[in-house]
């Protein structure tokens, strides 16, 4: 369903990469997906996805984790979402890919400095949704773990996304931390009521709803 709805193929810049990024959009979203080995980088060299224009304020960004970890301790993916320079205000997410799935929640402010927001040492993040990150002027910052709300209404003065960051070693000696799958990010701006994903979660509710009434209304007729 996702690739009838965007039908609207342009580029964005991978900053560490000699090609361009095709990546799918309409006014209001955007589509990206690395695959595992863009992970691997270490935090001096990550993958810098930059936006065209920032994401101003009103943002969606759900993070489908599809990838495959190597069973160690420093096996993870941080993701770093930054505003436009000169700011140096950005959004840390750091997903753990041994067993324990560890996941934490920073924020870096002009006027706070790097504080760690959120820290789970056991299934803190799950595979059953996606990991997300939102954003409005109203109701600050909320992150979800793929389960549930873990950080909600975080005010920080206003926020416009302009490029995200992965990478998953500290140290480009280290060993990779994935070894298959990817990651994909799908970025909500603006008036998200103009975006089809906005609504499908209700057209899924009344889909799966009207299937079961259906069938039950043929069962009770046989």
């Amino acid at each position: 369903m996702v690739s009838i709805f965007f039908q609207n193929p342009s580029f964005s810049q991978l900053t560490n990469d000699s090609q361009d990024l095709q990546t799918t959009k309409t006014n209001v979203s955007e589509i990206f997906v690395l695959p595992f080995n863009d992970t691997n980088n270490d935090r001096r060299n990550p993958v810098e996805y930059v936006f065209d224009e920032p994401k101003a304020n009103n943002w969606i960004i759900s993070i489908y984790n599809n990838l495959s970890y190597y069973n160690n301790n420093d096996s993870k993916t941080i993701i770093k979402i930054k505003e436009a320079p000169p700011s140096e205000k950005f959004i840390e997410l750091m997903l753990f890919g041994d067993q324990s799935k560890r996941f934490i929640a920073s924020v870096n402010t002009n006027d706070t400095g790097y504080m760690r927001m959120y820290e789970n040492n056991q299934n803190g993040w799950s595979t059953d949704g996606p990991v997300t990150i939102s954003h409005a002027n109203v109701q600050g910052l909320s992150v979800t773990n793929g389960k549930r709300i873990v950080l909600d209404k975080l005010g920080l003065n206003g926020f416009d996304v302009g490029a995200i960051d992965v990478y998953g070693k500290d140290e480009s000696s280290m060993p990779n931390s994935t070894y298959g799958g990817s990651i994909q990010f799908e970025v909500l701006s603006g008036n998200l009521s103009e975006s089809i994903l906005y609504y499908m979660p209700l057209v899924m509710i009344v889909g799966v709803g009207g299937t079961v009434i259906f069938l039950l209304f043929w069962k009770k007729r046989n």
